[in-house]
């Protein structure tokens, strides 16, 4: 990604064809992102940019310590060249427009995220820190998370040149054989830790180093067989079938798979065979690389990488979405931003001769240390940084923020992201009417189980008893078939969950059930058949059963619309009505089937209030907003539902006699 050559006339070891890969790689990322259909695979174009950077600064070690000439203190001075300004330039207007525009906890969240950029660590922070939590905002806003990969490769600059400096002996089988050996490696611990940390598979560079050796081991074949008259004969189809596992990588790999582990081998393996053929001959698929737009975007794919996120994540972070003709701006303002900083900042820092000390105080040191004082100052001040002057804005956030509040951070809503055994013997997890001596009921499911509390808690005080709530984040409400129905990332905590959860349901003698219905049924055919098993051996016994449908879903819903538009006036809060979406009303009818043929297990949905007539409103009579985000309501919104239910009476399957 970083490591591009100077132009060929100052470089007679240029090679058009690796700056055509590396166009090919940041334009499937940047399609990527704009809209994941358009190339569904496009993440690998990153992994492409691993291979490359790891064949450039490998043959460039190989080649000085063969000869006796290489300088640790000289390639880190070529480092510093080629990434700090570009870096630090995006990230100083990055940071400026995020502490600008941001709400204040989403400013110190970017803060953060620029402190270690700033350092090469953004991938552990991203690692460590990034709030994947169901409820989280979405990682498209995060206007630093691509740097992650840069924090990969600058820590692989650190390492890789020390080992080289020990273990490289010249061209020796047994070098190679350890490369291999360590890539295998690498890939082999992706696929182990996945179903563990997902997070540190992704964004570390233990299990990222394979697609860098890959790179490394394309410069070692050919420093070994420089004029190799096979592979000379043979480019042609070695060249062909890198492009496939390329193309193909970018069509057919799934991000919702895996990854990186085997599934980032065919992509990787790819790169490395078209740059190995493109050595030893001009074949019809080089010479596609050598295209000029495809070069000229290779050349300046560096500052485009960099760009192109930032562009993409703050828009959407105000609820623009990327259609066809700001997708096409998107693209445009990257290409032009992109060749700007190559032009006047990227070419005048590479001609520097400064030696290192200079510098690296004059290109990273100083600016570096003054955006680090800038990220103190915002998390010292609660992300509101130079705002701290404006206590006005203070006050219209709070106004606008307290307006809603999700189920989960009330003390008395158990949702856990991996529930345990002390979950289920928590007091502060019991809802209802207090003076009954023992809940009747426990409220099992995930997040959408969680916002039924206030309603079923306002049944509960009515009909004077009381019920214990417990729900798992993402996971479904299932005894049976976890590892066919859930994604592989959440295998592990659904099943601790689901166990934890088994072991006390014979403590009820009812279970209500809610979860969302329509996400697990549509990802898995498994999930039904799993959910009528669950449903049938809890009701073998007598126990009454109750499933709740799934809530409306309201698309395009931002709960934090009114504190945006405090810092950004411009942006426009309106909340129409939307209808009842016909897959909510087609799963629910399923639900409502499924209860109707197992004795002991009926249904209720709250849908016919939410949505009178088939229509959702999003505000209630009184104007409060019902809806925390769009599919799940405000605790407040909760309590009020379950008051306007009983204003008539309690629903039949919630009553204390029936």
């Amino acid at each position: 990604m970083t490591s591009a050559p100077p132009p060929a006339a100052a470089n007679k070891d240029y090679r058009r064809d690796i700056d055509g890969l590396r166009g090919v790689a940041v334009l499937s990322v940047i399609l990527f992102h704009i809209d994941s259909r358009l190339l569904p695979g496009g993440f690998v174009g990153v992994d492409i940019f691993f291979v490359i950077s790891g064949y450039l600064i490998s043959l460039h070690i190989f080649n000085e310590i063969e000869a006796g000439r290489f300088s640790l203190a000289e390639f880190y001075r070529r480092r510093i060249k080629r990434i700090a300004p570009a870096m630090l330039t995006v990230v100083a207007v990055t940071l400026a427009v995020t502490q600008s525009l941001f709400i204040p906890d989403d400013a110190e969240t970017a803060a953060e995220a620029a402190f270690f950029s700033l350092f090469s660590l953004a991938n552990v922070y991203f690692w460590k820190f990034l709030d994947a939590s169901y409820f989280a905002a979405s990682t498209d806003e995060q206007p630093f998370l691509h740097l992650w990969s840069l924090g990969v490769e600058e820590q692989f600059y650190i390492i890789w040149p020390l080992l080289l400096m020990v273990f490289y002996r010249g061209r020796s089988t047994k070098f190679v054989v350890y490369c291999l050996i360590a890539a295998a490696a690498s890939f082999l611990l992706g696929d182990l830790l996945f179903p563990h940390d997902p997070s540190f598979v992704y964004y570390m560079l233990p299990t990222r180093a394979g697609e860098l050796l890959l790179g490394a081991l394309a410069a070692q074949l050919i420093l070994r067989r420089p004029d190799n008259k096979t592979l000379r004969n043979r480019a042609a189809w070695i060249s062909a079938g890198g492009g496939i596992l390329v193309i193909g990588s970018c069509f057919w790999t799934s991000e919702t798979a895996p990854f990186p582990g085997w599934r980032a081998i065919p992509p990787t393996l790819g790169t490395a065979m078209l740059i190995v053929a493109g050595h030893y001959r001009l074949t019809l698929t080089t010479r596609a690389l050598q295209w000029k737009p495809l070069v000229g975007m290779g050349v300046i794919s560096y500052s485009a990488y960099l760009w192109h996120w930032p562009i993409l994540s703050i828009p959407r972070y105000f609820g623009i979405e990327f259609g066809f003709y700001l997708g096409i701006a998107a693209f445009a303002l990257t290409v032009l931003l992109a060749w700007l900083t190559y032009r006047y900042i990227e070419q005048p820092a590479r001609r520097s001769q400064l030696p290192l000390p200079q510098l690296a105080w004059r290109q990273y040191v100083a600016p570096a240390g003054a955006l680090a004082a800038l990220c103190v100052v915002i998390k010292l001040t609660d992300g509101y940084g130079l705002r701290i002057l404006a206590p006005e804005l203070r006050t219209h956030l709070t106004a606008a923020e307290i307006e809603t509040q999700a189920a989960w951070e009330s003390d008395y809503i158990c949702q856990r992201t991996k529930v345990t055994e002390n979950d289920l013997s928590d007091p502060n997890c019991i809802v209802g009417d207090k003076t009954s001596t023992l809940p009747r009921a426990i409220l099992w499911g995930d997040s959408n189980a969680a916002h039924y509390v206030g309603m079923l808690g306002a049944f509960a005080k009515a009909e004077l008893y009381s019920f214990r709530n417990i729900a798992a984040s993402g996971c479904p409400p299932v005894l049976y078939d976890l590892e066919k129905i859930v994604n592989p990332r959440n295998l592990e905590k659904c099943s601790v969950s689901a166990k934890a959860v088994a072991n006390h349901l014979h403590d009820y003698s009812e279970i209500w059930i809610s979860a969302d219905w329509l996400t697990y049924a549509r990802k898995s055919e498994y999930f039904m058949p799993a959910f009528e098993s669950t449903v049938r051996n809890l009701a073998r016994d007598g126990r009454r059963i109750v499933l709740i449908g799934k809530a409306p879903v309201i698309q395009g819903y931002d709960r934090r619309c009114k504190q945006k538009a405090v810092t950004l006036p411009m942006l426009k809060c309106e909340y129409p009505s939307s209808p009842l979406t016909e897959n909510v009303s087609k799963i629910n009818s399923a639900m409502r089937d499924l209860a109707s043929q197992i004795p002991n297990v009926s249904y209720f949905d709250a849908n016919s209030v939410l949505c009178p007539n088939n229509v959702c409103p999003l505000q209630d009579d009184a104007g409060k907003l019902i809806y925390f985000d769009p599919s799940h309501m405000s605790l407040d919104a909760s309590w009020r539902l379950g008051a306007k239910i009983i204003e008539s009476e309690v629903p039949l399957p919630f009553r204390r006699n029936r």
